[in-house]
């Protein structure tokens, strides 16, 4: 059994936030990532008094702390800060420190996978090369812009006749978005399973829900198709960036995919119900996109090809 730590030590600071509503409140896979980050906090701090925490030198410090941690790794590096900054600004407001010397660290982690879509041409080349599972895998993603870690858990009762309904494991943000025909054929195609999952393995049983297994076979999949520099979750900004050229508005597109909607804070954040707004808005979409003509359309379209790549002959 841990020993509570010495009231007046950071230590002690680390352990009333593990301990408060706030922390509480955090989703599961965010505490354990949380609690990682403060175990290696604790280990170089805990011993330190608070008032040390509120020395302006004390900024020197942790921007020497993040630029050593960024040479193995600048988005844990930034992680880390991300969570000093949290338990710093919560020693703040619960009278524990009187500033928060971590607020202005920058991020040293740049990304900008936005130009990072997946062409046709790569698409095609992926799913020539896919498994049924490795294919609606792809599809969930570049199809329904859903997040490769809740693809991994999406349960089958997720599909609601023409819409997908979840909610981001990452946020707690539900979503809800149209299931186009080329989704619902994958749907059709995927290895028959009694598992609770959508997406399964060619045993029928689910992947690791961290992906484990699923990342390797995605892998050897786009290499063997010849596809470079594309990830599995650039397949989600494929989805955005297709469907806003489409002419889906920002706001369609961010209740599809849990990002939160410009505008929508104070009373409207507290009162609206975000969920049934999502599927209203996935219903409308469906029916403006896929429905009647349209959707018979592209099923003719798909079933022909079908028809033509099939070996002819018994």
């Amino acid at each position: 059994m841990r020993r509570t730590p010495s009231e007046g030590k950071v230590a002690f600071l680390i352990w009333k936030y593990r301990s408060s509503p706030e922390f509480a409140k955090l989703r599961p896979l965010t505490q354990r990532d949380y609690n990682r980050q403060l175990d290696k906090i604790g280990a170089r701090y805990g011993k330190l008094g608070l008032s040390v925490f509120d020395l302006r030198e004390i900024s020197r410090e942790f921007y020497g702390w993040r630029d050593l941690l960024a040479k193995t790794s600048p988005r844990q590096a930034d992680y880390a800060m991300a969570v000093l900054k949290a338990l710093n600004e919560w020693g703040v407001r619960r009278g524990y420190l009187h500033h928060n010397r971590a607020a202005g660290i920058e991020n040293v982690y740049r990304a900008d996978r936005s130009e990072k879509t997946w062409s046709d041409e790569q698409e095609e080349a992926f799913m020539a090369e896919a498994s049924p599972s490795m294919a609606l895998g792809f599809l969930m993603a570049s199809e329904a812009g859903i997040s490769p870690e809740d693809i991994y858990v999406m349960p089958k009762t997720a599909i609601r006749g023409t819409i997908l309904v979840g909610r981001r494991q990452k946020t707690g943000v539900p979503f809800a978005v149209p299931i186009s025909p080329t989704l619902r054929a994958a749907f059709s195609a995927a290895p028959a399973s009694d598992s609770v999952t959508i997406l399964n393995k060619a045993d029928g049983r689910p992947f690791d829900p961290k992906g484990n297994g699923f990342r390797s076979v995605f892998r050897a999949t786009r290499e063997a198709a010849g596809v470079e520099d594309r990830t599995h979750k650039d397949c989600r900004g494929t989805f955005m960036t297709r469907r806003r050229a489409m002419g889906w508005t920002a706001e369609e597109v961010a209740l599809c995919v849990g990002h939160p909607i410009a505008g929508e804070k104070g009373a409207q954040s507290a009162y609206i119900d975000r969920i049934a707004v999502a599927i209203a808005n996935a219903e409308r979409l469906w029916t403006r996109w896929y429905g009647s003509n349209e959707e018979r359309d592209l099923q003719t379209a798909v079933q022909t090809a079908d028809k033509k790549a099939a070996p002819k002959g018994g």
